[in-house]
């Protein structure tokens, strides 16, 4: 009886740190939108973010858990914002090197 308690504790503890990791990528997402400025993020950070992010939703929707759907898919669409924003201000950034 106790391990179903520990269990349902740990459970309960993985869905708060994933909501707090997921809704934690939303204020940057405002912020770079009013700074302008992405210099700072890696592209590979955001691609590796943005596919874990894609393999939670696959197994979410596979499996039917539809709370967690809409944590992934927050922190789905806040990435790509962000990496879209990312593309878009490291083009108009002069102090950024550009490779020809």
């Amino acid at each position: 009886m106790n391990t179903v308690n520990n269990t349902n504790i740990y459970y309960y503890l993985i869905l708060f740190a994933t909501l707090l990791i997921t809704f934690s990528l939303i204020p940057i997402v405002f912020e770079i939108i009013e700074q302008k400025v992405t210099s700072n993020i890696p592209y590979v950070s955001l691609i590796c973010i943005l596919i874990s992010f894609l393999i939670y939703l696959f197994i979410t929707i596979h499996r039917k858990y539809y709370i967690h759907v809409f944590f992934y898919l927050t922190g789905f669409i806040s990435v790509s914002m962000i990496l879209f924003l990312k593309r878009r201000f490291d083009e108009n950034n002069i102090n950024i090197i550009h490779e020809s």
